[in-house]
């Protein structure tokens, strides 16, 4: 029962990680919107919404799929030791 729990939490973790790289303008407010800094000639701002709008959500999929993999795992091991599967 308790890695349905962590399924239901990493869930939510994960969900909130896509909020905060997907929705950039929250990102773009707390550090601001100056266009003196520029990198590779985009406005600041803009550059962090690139990186985190396009390789933030890669990293964040990419984690939430291994970590998913695990307990995948982690469940259906102990679900074929509860019946006497699984080992040989």
């Amino acid at each position: 029962m308790e890695t349905y729990r962590k399924e239901i939490r990493g869930t939510i973790f994960f969900f909130v990680l896509y909020l905060l790289m997907c929705h950039t303008a929250v990102w773009s407010i707390f550090f601001g919107t100056s266009n003196d800094v520029r990198v590779l000639g985009f406005p600041a701002h803009y550059f962090v919404g690139i990186i985190l709008g396009w390789f933030g959500v890669l990293a964040v999929s990419v984690w939430w799929n291994v970590w998913a993999d695990n307990l995948e795992r982690e469940i259906t091991g102990s679900a074929a030791e509860g019946h006497g599967e699984g080992r040989a």
